[in-house]
């Protein structure tokens, strides 16, 4: 037992002066160069994203332009597509089968000044009755022109003239980075 307390002690010792000697001699010698190595990467970063996103670098865009030349010609479109299967237990227990109306919205653009739109397929599909609301709250009723659910693309139509449109960009035209 005398033995082991004294392997112990002796352990110890020697832990606690091989501790001693590294925070007095080494540690302070060698932490201050990674200190000053990780402010100057610091540093440098900072100058590198500051130069990087300036002014006098970056193109100047501006998003609130675009906006105001884009809003009127989206579009809200609302279905009503008439429920052929029951919708909860309580309809199919007492035997009712549908004939309900469901509604259904999404939106569209305009993409002629005589009332062609495009919207998603799965934003009209199975609609017995379409309805756009412009930007200016009038409402149209709207006709389902084509569709393409594997695209999920559908041309709509509003009995309407001079609208706001979008015009299709000629696509040949564009370069990688492009807005």
């Amino acid at each position: 037992m005398k033995k082991l307390s004294s392997l112990l002690l002796v352990s110890i010792l020697g832990g606690a002066i091989t501790l001693g000697s590294y925070k007095l001699f080494i540690e302070d010698e060698s932490l201050n160069p990674i200190l000053e190595t990780q402010e100057e990467n610091q540093k440098e970063a900072a100058t590198f994203i500051s130069n990087k996103y300036s002014k006098s670098n970056a193109v100047e865009t501006d998003f609130t332009e675009a906006a105001d030349k884009t809003v009127h010609a989206v579009v809200h479109v609302k279905n009503v597509a008439i429920g052929r299967q029951p919708r909860t237990l309580r309809e199919y227990m007492s035997g009712m089968r549908g004939g309900r109306a469901i509604q259904g919205a999404g939106s569209g653009v305009i993409i002629t000044p005589d009332g062609y739109i495009v919207t998603n397929n799965h934003v009209i599909d199975g609609a017995s009755e379409l309805e756009v609301t412009l930007n200016n709250n009038l409402t149209y009723k709207a006709e389902v022109i084509g569709t393409d659910p594997q695209s999920d693309i559908a041309l709509i139509k509003v009995e309407a003239q001079d609208l706001d449109y979008i015009p299709f960009a000629d696509s040949d035209n564009v370069k990688i980075g492009d807005w």
